[in-house]
């Protein structure tokens, strides 16, 4: 069983110090058995006259004994013990001499005596020490043979010659040994280097819990010495809110068998007061008699796990308000909903409001991007001051909000409504001009016992939302039945898409994505346009929702995805060298994802185009990956077996876990926008692209920024490590001849 480590006066380690301590120990009770023998001797055959050698005889056998309970494993440690333990071998050889000498039977004694001598000799001291014990021993059993066995020369050669190849093979046996210790020193040496170099540190957890071995690179995971850690409890340095976890898994792993290993995931409490996250990989080893302890190792996951908790704020956290996204009011809603329903309309009522700006595409469009967003951030603090603490106010998306609130009469949720209208209208002063906005804003409200879910809900003040807007706008309305026929208007704009298909008023435009450095075409991204008959040139926040909601999507994408495939080929056979490298990213729509024929849609438009499936990039969405995990990684496999590449896009926006990430076959990590607007002004966004860079490359992936705007945007991108890059300052998305032109530029 382990020891603690303490520090000590010689570099004899524990192991060491151990087997000397047994070696001790038996050469003593070979004296005391030897001095005994001689004792007995002395008591039965010799004369009366000569008893009184029984008084030293019986004293030296008592404090042979007594030395059984010495401390040798302390006592060994010290060169100056050691040296005065040679003396005790050697000076047991005179005494056997003299028993010879004056006992008549005393060859007999001397004889094995003296090679049990050589033989314990051997197990611990140089063979140059057994050679000169053994030498001793040979002269006395040539003095010995001719007195006490009268024998005549060519006998006592011959008996000396068979002693003396005795001490040779007790020099041989010690030279064995200290080879054998070398191997043994040298072994160790190199797993302690080895564990001291390495940024996992390995501890040995006995029964009981106890810490009974550390290596030194605990020091730097948790800042402790080794020694500190020594026969404590584990126990006392994990969060008590797991550390019943902790204790059932630590016992799954001492019942393991021991080729197997478990993983787990804590946090232990650092020297500085800290708690540091850890991946713990823990293997059993109770049945080993040196070392029955569950040994595990530790590596510090805390980059990993601040990095994942950032991309879960950012997953549940609008980045521009600081508001909770639609993620998050989703998962609020849906409990609030299911609460109402347990209590069986007993609880507290659900309202639900839904408040859409209206005309806003026209700040963006006329007073840019930046001033949009001031006026939303605006909207947003002007909104929290009128919802009370415990209601929840979300941004969705754009420039739509939602207020979740429990217990609320529909007289108060008309009122609120009332004053949200007219907080909003209040002019707001846009890059030095005064600007006015107004709302259109639903009510609905489910009571428990009128069986509404959460997504029906939605559906109803979307309805009445939407009714508002009908209205004139600057307005709220609280839903009623009747709003369900604007579900024919649905309809309405299903067939028009369904006649955008059939008679192809779709376009595809492509946008550039270029080398960072460089600045070189590497590819395009194909991005859909609708060339409406009446409203013009249409982008996909027009119709792409209606599109995904209707089922529409996934014929329309298919559609996109044969476009891509044969413009490609087009410009492959058009220029050759400008397109040899060129690659096309091509985006999947949730429902085209989950479509059971994506894969031989895919196969198909590569084969009818002609092209290497690996210039071929289909793009997903984090959100559509996390829905279904264990289903997205069966496609996703899918596809990769066709030989194309796969992108994961808005990378941040939604919160994928980073065990899963590294379980699925994607190449390209894309960063979604919102984490690139201010990227060179923002440390936190640095910090954030740089750590999916570090992510990127850990995982072998290439990353690409998306929506690149600015040349300061672009120059710190670089700096992180970025390898490609997408946005207006490369290129808007144009007609195929825009991007040839490019492309041919781009080759010289």
């Amino acid at each position: 069983m382990w020891q603690p480590v303490q520090e000590q006066p010689t570099d004899m380690d524990d192991h060491a110090a151990d087997y000397w301590s047994r070696q001790i120990r038996i050469g003593t009770w070979v004296a005391v058995l030897v001095t005994s023998i001689g004792g007995v001797r002395i008591a039965l055959n010799w004369p009366p006259g000569r008893h009184f050698w029984l008084v030293p005889v019986v004293a030296v056998v008592l404090l042979q004994a007594a030395a059984l309970r010495l401390p040798w494993a302390s006592l060994v440690r010290r060169r100056g013990v050691r040296k005065w333990l040679l003396l005790w071998w050697f000076g047991e050889l005179p005494v056997l001499l003299l028993f010879g000498m004056s006992d008549a039977r005393g060859l007999m004694l001397y004889l094995p005596g003296a090679v049990l001598l050589l033989l314990t000799a051997a197990a611990l001291w140089s063979p140059s020490v057994v050679v000169v014990l053994g030498t001793a021993s040979v002269l006395g059993y040539c003095v010995l043979l001719p007195v006490q066995a009268a024998t005549d020369v060519i006998t006592t050669i011959v008996l000396v010659a068979m002693m003396i190849c005795v001490v040779g093979l007790t020099a041989v046996n010690a030279q064995s040994r200290r080879r054998l210790d070398r191997r043994r020193t040298v072994a160790e040496l190199r797993t302690a280097t080895l564990l001291e170099a390495s940024a996992d540190a390995v501890l040995a957890i006995g029964e009981g819990g106890y810490i009974r071995f550390v290596s030194s690179s605990v020091q730097q995971l948790l800042g402790y010495r080794g020694e500190q850690l020594l026969g404590t409890r584990l126990g006392e340095y994990a969060d008590h809110d797991r550390i019943d976890e902790l204790r059932a898994w630590m016992y799954e792993v001492w019942d393991l068998p021991p080729t197997e290993t478990r993983r787990t995931e804590t946090k232990l409490l650092g020297a500085g007061g800290e708690w540091v996250y850890v991946d713990v990989i823990g293997r059993t080893l109770k049945d080993d008699p040196e070392m029955p302890a569950v040994v595990i190792s530790l590596r510090d996951i805390s980059a990993r796990r601040a990095l994942e908790a950032e991309l879960q704020r950012q997953a549940f956290t609008d980045p521009l308000t600081g508001m909770p996204n639609r993620t998050l009011f989703r998962e609020r809603l849906e409990q609030a909903v299911l609460d109402l329903t347990r209590s069986g309309g007993e609880g507290r009522p659900v309202t639900l409001l839904l408040l859409d700006l209206d005309d806003f595409k026209l700040v963006n469009d006329n007073l840019g991007h930046s001033a949009g967003d001031e006026l939303l951030t605006t909207i947003a603090d002007r909104l929290r001051a009128q919802v009370r603490p415990g209601d929840m106010l979300a941004r969705l998306g754009g420039d739509e909000f939602a207020i979740l609130m429990e217990d609320l009469a529909a007289a108060d949720a008309a009122a609120l409504a009332a004053r949200l209208l007219a907080v909003v209208r209040e002019p707001i002063r846009l890059a030095s001009r005064d600007a006015m906005c107004t709302l259109s804003l639903g009510i609905a409200t489910a009571t428990g016992g009128d069986g509404l879910t959460a997504e029906q809900l939605l559906g109803n003040v979307d309805l009445a939302m939407y009714a508002a807007k009908r209205a004139g706008r600057n307005a709220y309305r609280i839903f009623e039945p009747t709003m369900t026929m604007s579900v024919l208007e649905e309809a309405q704009q299903r067939a028009d898409l369904e006649h955008a298909l059939e008679h192809e008023e779709f376009l595809v435009l492509y946008q550039p994505v270029v080398e960072m450095h460089t600045q070189r075409l590497t590819g395009v991204e194909a991005l859909v346009r609708w060339q409406h008959p009446r409203d013009g040139l249409l982008g996909p926040y027009h119709f792409i929702a209606n599109a995904e909601a209707n089922g529409l999507i996934v014929p329309l994408g298919r559609w996109v995805l044969r476009q891509a495939t044969q413009q490609l080929a087009r410009w492959r056979a058009e220029s050759p060298e400008a397109a040899a490298d060129l690659r096309m990213n091509v985006n999947l729509s949730a429902r085209q994802f989950q479509d059971v024929g994506l894969v031989d849609d895919v196969r198909a438009a590569i084969a009818d185009a002609g092209i290497d499936p690996a210039s071929l990039t289909l793009e997903i969405t984090e959100s559509m990956l996390m829905a279904d995990i264990e289903s997205a990684k069966q496609t996703l496999h899918s596809l990769r077996r066709l030989g194309v590449r796969l992108a994961i896009d808005d990378f941040g926006t939604g919160y994928s876990s980073l065990s899963y990430l590294k379980q699925l076959p994607v190449d390209i990590i894309k960063i979604d926008k919102t984490f690139v607007d201010q990227v060179d002004t923002d440390a936190d966004d640095v910090a954030l692209v740089d750590a999916v860079v570090g992510l990127g490359q850990a995982l072998k992936m290439q990353t690409v920024a998306e929506g690149i705007e600015t040349d300061g945007q672009w120059a710190m991108l670089r700096r992180i490590g970025i390898d490609h890059g997408q946005g207006y300052l490369f290129g808007r998305p144009g007609a195929p001849e825009d991007i040839n032109a490019l492309m041919l530029t781009s080759a010289r």
